[in-house]
């Protein structure tokens, strides 16, 4: 049978058996559990990714976003100061007038004159007035470079010696100014030019003669011109020389000051210049560099001032000119609450007002202590602190407030207990806001003992 089927043509062979694995079916509940496994796999993924940039986000806040909102706590010392109406006295000379016409001043305002010195003149023809005033300024210029002069009056001809001599009149001056004592700046210089005109004169080889010869011809020739008749009035008394006259000497004495009261201080406003004494006078002799002021305070404020001490005052009436005037006296009224107190200073400013009622600025409370911005305040269980960063650490420190202004606050300093009697401003407390401390302004949810990092 063999034989037979291998003699039969190809295509009229059996075919052979091809077999495959036929894949079985999937029913609607598998593939709906395959699809819920797929989803839930990658929602967790998804919540774990979130969760940790969550926690990643978070610490970076904690430790960031509070260290951007701090300052630190400084010392500051703040001042308030009172606007007050002063009464100013001095003791005062009138100069009775010499003649009638135009006066022309010999001195300036402010100048310390001599018993019997020239001080007025009293022209009759008002255009000899100008005249006089250029021979005045002639003189002077004379005086100074006769004083310049190598050949008369000079200590030294060594230009080091005489750097010397400026540097130190130049310290001098500086120091002067600082205390505003402007009577010795004049003073100085006057003697500082004549030294500067010495070393001029060294170095360039030149004298002043040429000078001096044409201001003496100049002089000669404006007296030649002086056509009217001249009265000339000496200085009665020693002093300081005023042209001007308010015509009230006689109200604003020392001796009324003496006895003043405070009825009489309110009364003070309303005086009235007197005119006779303005145009009967050629001018007044302060006799003496002491001169006074009268001021009102509330008798709290008053308290805090001590008799013989020195304060600081403040003239709005000349460019704000500050000057330290002793407390003198004070004058206390029963039916008021008001305390007059008296001050006095020998500072004499070049070019000061000394008008009888001018409004001066008083220092009258100083605060010092450690300055904090407002929005650094909290309470905390009813106490008034703030929260510091000490380390990687939130503190919260107690704290006084002394003096609030604008958005800061003036707070107590914390003193040592190893040294209670001592006010320490080095010390650092662990409790108590201290100078130095990284205090935080601004920031939500802070609590004490919180950790930055």
């Amino acid at each position: 049978m063999s034989t037979e089927n291998n003699n039969l043509p190809a295509e009229s062979k059996p075919n052979a058996v091809t077999t495959r694995r036929i894949k079985k079916q999937e029913t609607k509940s598998q593939r709906l559990v395959r699809m819920a496994k797929r989803f839930f796999a990658q929602f967790g993924t998804a919540i774990i990714a979130v969760a940790l940039v969550a926690y990643v986000f978070l610490q970076l806040m904690l430790n960031v976003s509070v260290s951007l909102d701090r300052e630190t706590a400084t010392y500051a010392s703040i001042t308030e100061r009172a606007e007050l109406e002063a009464f100013l006295f001095r003791d005062e000379f009138l100069i009775p007038e010499g003649a009638s016409g135009t006066d022309c001043f010999l001195a300036e305002d402010g100048e310390k004159v001599r018993y019997g010195e020239d001080i007025v003149v009293t022209y009759s023809n008002p255009s000899d007035v100008e005249i006089q005033k250029r021979i005045s300024e002639i003189d002077k210029r004379i005086d100074i470079l006769e004083r310049s002069s190598l050949s008369t009056g000079a200590s030294t001809t060594d230009i080091a010696l005489i750097d010397e001599e400026i540097d130190e009149l130049v310290l001098s001056i500086i120091r002067q100014v600082d205390t505003n004592d402007f009577d010795k700046v004049i003073r100085e210089k006057e003697e500082l030019l004549i030294l500067m005109n010495r070393r001029q004169s060294l170095i360039e080889s030149e004298s002043y003669g040429a000078e001096l010869s044409a201001l003496t011809n100049e002089r000669k020739q404006l007296n030649e011109r002086l056509s009217g008749e001249s009265v000339i009035t000496q200085s009665p008394k020693s002093g300081y020389f005023y042209s001007t006259v308010d015509g009230y000497e006689a109200a604003f004495t020392l001796d009324k000051l003496e006895t003043l009261t405070g009825e009489e201080f309110e009364a003070l406003s309303d005086a009235t210049p007197n005119q006779s004494l303005i145009s009967s006078s050629s001018g007044k002799i302060v006799l003496s560099s002491t001169w006074y002021i009268a001021v009102a305070l509330d008798k709290r404020t008053a308290e805090s001032f001590r008799d013989g001490t020195s304060y600081p005052i403040t003239f709005q009436y000349s460019n704000n000119t500050e000057l330290n005037m002793k407390l003198e006296r004070r004058i206390t009224r029963t039916d008021k609450d008001m305390t007059v107190l008296v001050f006095s200073t020998k500072q004499m400013p070049e070019g000061f007002d000394y008008s009888r009622c001018q409004t001066v600025e008083l220092s009258t409370v100083t605060h010092e202590g450690i300055r904090i911005s407002n929005s650094a305040l909290r309470v905390k269980d009813g106490v008034t602190g703030v929260y510091t960063v000490v380390g990687s650490k939130v503190v919260f420190k107690k704290t006084t407030v002394l003096y609030n202004y604008g958005s800061y606050s003036i707070c107590k300093i914390p003193v040592n207990p190893a040294y209670p009697n001592r006010k320490d401003v080095a010390y650092s407390s662990s409790t108590e806001l201290s100078l130095h401390d990284s205090v935080i302004i601004d920031g939500d949810e802070i609590y004490d003992g919180m950790r930055l990092k």
